[in-house]
């Protein structure tokens, strides 16, 4: 498989939401459509993403008495097939990707 369909904000005329993925649309009525994203563009931004993420919580495997088991993360693709962490918790997570990782 050399691509994979996903459900994206389409950008508009200006280009305005050409970073935002589905979530995006919950804040800007943009037109929603399918988009074809190479794997290849979607392994490496998912790959880079994760791997910074990791390096960020690199020294929080211990905080006082208690051990970090587990990251979740949510994140969305854009229609050019970037990945972005969501951050906020009032979307409620539709359309995101949650990378669990454990240790």
């Amino acid at each position: 498989m050399d691509s994979i369909p996903f459900l994206v904000a389409l950008p508009t005329k200006t280009g305005e939401n050409d970073e935002m993925g589905i979530l995006g649309t919950l804040i800007s009525d943009a037109d929603i459509g399918m988009k074809q994203i190479p794997v290849c563009v979607l392994k490496n931004n998912m790959a880079s993403i994760a791997e910074s993420m990791l390096n960020v919580l690199e020294d929080i495997k211990q905080v006082g008495q208690y051990k970090l088991k587990e990251v979740t993360m949510q994140v969305e693709v854009s229609a050019n097939g970037g990945v972005s962490i969501v951050g906020t918790a009032n979307i409620g997570g539709k359309g995101a990707i949650s990378l669990k990782f454990a240790e």
